[in-house]
């Protein structure tokens, strides 16, 4: 079935790009010679009016007609030294060459496209086998069953499953209520702080709100080796226009991370990108700490730019 939809689609764009070529290959279209000739008749009907207007006198009229038939005969003296089948034959040579290009090259350059970037040898999946085997509709499913269950019998540890379960999904306004949930009932360590915060930054588009930015200072304030926490307080001097302040949060993370710790090619990267953006070389930035205001003041100056910064963002009330 989906292969008699791209072909019907194929055929479709083949119609599309090849009717005006078919079409000009059956209706000649008029000369420039015939074209011009027409005109310069024209010319002449006009010079006849102008003389019943008054407009002209003869001897003016004779002079233009003269110059008008001049003009026709040196136009027909040129189509005919012109090698009029020779120009239509590489007229239609070029069309035809036209037409089989595209007929050849759209359908064949698909199939290839498609044969390197798509999936043809990949097998449909029913609703039902995607409900056991897709991984982010199994998370989902899973959290929407542990949820219902959590309403009856909640617990600290059953809301932090469930803020893991939602984020694995990508439903991260759900992750973060979890996690809050979570939070309220008693899981107050790091690491549930930290998880709140990266699903309120998920939930913002990747943006470092404040609320996340609160978030990352507490499990900052419980442990200051947090990695989660430190690389977004980075991210956050990145958004508020501290390239090189990012830099140095982040080459710190890097020098305390273990050579095999997963986040470290990902980290790598941004440090790259964003000393790249600051037009600065990151050997150079000496590996720094987040603020330290962050891990012991909820009013740090990061908080307060970021807050300002999302403020100028917003309309002004009239």
């Amino acid at each position: 079935m989906l292969w008699l939809i791209f072909a019907l689609l194929t055929l479709i764009i083949l119609a599309v790009l090849l009717g005006p070529l078919l079409r000009s290959a059956s209706v000649e279209a008029p000369s420039r010679a015939n074209y011009d000739i027409a005109v310069y008749r024209n010319q002449l009907t006009e010079i006849e009016q102008e003389i019943e207007r008054g407009l002209l006198t003869e001897a003016q009229a004779d002079a233009a007609r003269a110059e008008v038939q001049r003009r026709i005969l040196a136009v027909a003296d040129g189509e005919l030294k012109m090698p009029v089948k020779s120009a239509l034959a590489d007229r239609r040579g070029a069309r035809l060459a036209a037409i089989i290009a595209i007929a050849v090259v759209v359908p064949l350059g698909t199939a290839i496209m498609y044969g390197v970037l798509g999936s043809p040898n990949l097998p449909g999946e029913p609703y039902a086998w995607r409900l056991n085997n897709d991984p982010q509709l199994v998370f989902a499913t899973t959290a929407d069953t542990l949820a219902k269950q959590l309403q009856s019998s909640p617990s600290a540890s059953g809301y932090k499953r469930l803020a893991e379960m939602y984020f694995n999904a990508r439903k991260y306004n759900e992750a973060a209520a979890a996690g809050r949930r979570a939070i309220a009932l008693g899981s107050t360590d790091a690491a549930t702080w930290s998880e709140l915060g990266e699903a309120i930054v998920m939930t913002n588009g990747g943006a470092v709100v404040p609320g996340a930015l609160l978030a990352f200072m507490n499990a900052l304030r419980i442990d200051l080796h947090n990695p989660r926490a430190r690389f977004y307080l980075g991210l956050a001097e990145a958004q508020i226009g501290n390239p090189r302040q990012a830099v140095a949060i982040w080459r710190d993370l890097e020098k305390d991370s273990a050579s095999d710790a997963p986040w470290l090619a990902m980290l790598r990267e941004h440090i790259a990108a964003f000393a790249k953006q600051g037009g600065f070389d990151p050997a150079l930035v000496p590996p720094s700490p987040p603020l330290a205001g962050a891990a012991t003041s909820a009013n740090d100056p990061l908080e307060i730019a970021i807050r300002n910064l999302l403020n100028a963002g917003k309309p002004k009330p009239h």
